[in-house]
C-alpha cells in the first residue's frame, strides 16, 4: 500500500486534493500554534514531498470568519499547480471563491481544524472569497485585498501579504462622523476612551474607516486629539480579535498595556498596537515630547 501524504509528512493532514496529473498532491494541516495553515505537495507514491509553504499567521473569527492564502507551485519540467487554503471560523460549513468569470463557483466543505482546500483555475483573478453557513448562506467575506499570494519553486518562497488592519497607522480611506454618537450608531458599538490625554490637546470629530479585507466586519472609529503646535494623539478601535495581528519583529518592543501585551515601535512617531477580547486599539503619537512615555499613559489608561 502507497504512503498517505500524512505518512510522507509525519503530522496530522485534516483536508488533501486529488493528484494532479503530475501524481502531486496538495495537503494542507495547521501549525503547532493553530493561527498558521500550512501548504504541503507531496507524491506519495514516492514518499517524496516536492514544496511546503507555511502561509501568513491568521486569527478566524465571527467578524473576520475566513482567512485565506493563494499558492503557485511553479517547478521545471511540470504544469503549475494555483491552489487556495482557506481556514473558516466555528459555524461556517463552507468557503466559496468568486473568480472573476462568468458563473458562480461550487462551496467547498471546511474540513477538520476549519480547512478547506481548492484548486484555482490558471490565470484567473481571485476577487474574493465568502464564508457560509451550513444553510449555504454568506455570512461574511474576505476580499482580494486580505488574500496573501504565495509563490514557490520547491526551494523558494515569495509573494505578498494581504492588506493588514494598520492598527497603528495614521488615517486611511473613510469619512468624518458628526459626532461620537454618530460614529457608535454607524460602527455597530461604542467607542472607548482614555482617561488621561496630554493637556492642551483637543478631541476632533471621529472618522469611520471601514476594513478594505473583511467590508461586512464593523468600521474602525478613529479619534484624534490634536494641538496648534502641531502635537497629535491617534486612537484607532475595531472589534478584536483582528485576522492579523501585529507580527512583532526586530525593530517591535514589546510592552505591557494594563495587563494585555502590546507592541511599541519609535521614537520621534510612536506608534502602539494591543489587543483585549472585545476591541483591538492601535495608537499613535507624534509632534510631542517623551512620546513613547505619552503613548503608554495614554493606552493604559483607555478603560
Amino acid at each position: 500500500m502507497d504512503p498517505t501524504p500524512q505518512d510522507v509528512l509525519g503530522h496530522p493532514v485534516p483536508v488533501a486534493l486529488p493528484p494532479d496529473a503530475g501524481g502531486r498532491v496538495a495537503a494542507a494541516s495547521l501549525g503547532p500554534d493553530g493561527r498558521q495553515s500550512r501548504l504541503a505537495w507531496v507524491v506519495p507514491a514516492r514518499g517524496e514531498v516536492v514544496a511546503r509553504v507555511s502561509c501568513p499567521p491568521g486569527v478566524v473569527s465571527r467578524w473576520r470568519p475566513v482567512v485565506a492564502t493563494e499558492v503557485l507551485l511553479d517547478v521545471p519540467d511540470a504544469a503549475p499547480d494555483r491552489v487556495l487554503v482557506a481556514r473558516a471560523a466555528d459555524g461556517v460549513a463552507a468557503v466559496r471563491p468568486l473568480l472573476a468569470r462568468e458563473g458562480g463557483e461550487d462551496p467547498v466543505p471546511v474540513g477538520s481544524g476549519g480547512l478547506a482546500l481548492l484548486r484555482l483555475p490558471p490565470d484567473v483573478p481571485l476577487d474574493a472569497v465568502d464564508a457560509l453557513d451550513p444553510r449555504g448562506e454568506p455570512v461574511g467575506r474576505l476580499t482580494s485585498t486580505g488574500i496573501a499570494t504565495l509563490r514557490t519553486d520547491g526551494v523558494t518562497v515569495g509573494g505578498h501579504l494581504g492588506a493588514g488592519h494598520g492598527m497603528g497607522a495614521g488615517i486611511g480611506h473613510g469619512h468624518w462622523a458628526a459626532d461620537l454618537a454618530a460614529a457608535a450608531f454607524e460602527a455597530g458599538y461604542t467607542p472607548v476612551l482614555p482617561g488621561w490625554t496630554p493637556p492642551g490637546l483637543v478631541l476632533g470629530r471621529p472618522r469611520v474607516e471601514p476594513e478594505l479585507s473583511y467590508p461586512a466586519a464593523p468600521p474602525a472609529v478613529i479619534l484624534v486629539w490634536a494641538a496648534e503646535s502641531g502635537g497629535r494623539v491617534l486612537l484607532r478601535q475595531a472589534p478584536a480579535p483582528l485576522a492579523s495581528p501585529d507580527p512583532g519583529g526586530r525593530l517591535a518592543q514589546p510592552v505591557d498595556v494594563a495587563g494585555v501585551p502590546g507592541v511599541l515601535r519609535g521614537r520621534g512617531l510612536v506608534t502602539l498596537v494591543w489587543e483585549r477580547d472585545d476591541r483591538a486599539f492601535g495608537l499613535q503619537v507624534r509632534g510631542l515630547p517623551d512620546a513613547v512615555d505619552v503613548a503608554l499613559r495614554v493606552a493604559r489608561s483607555v478603560r
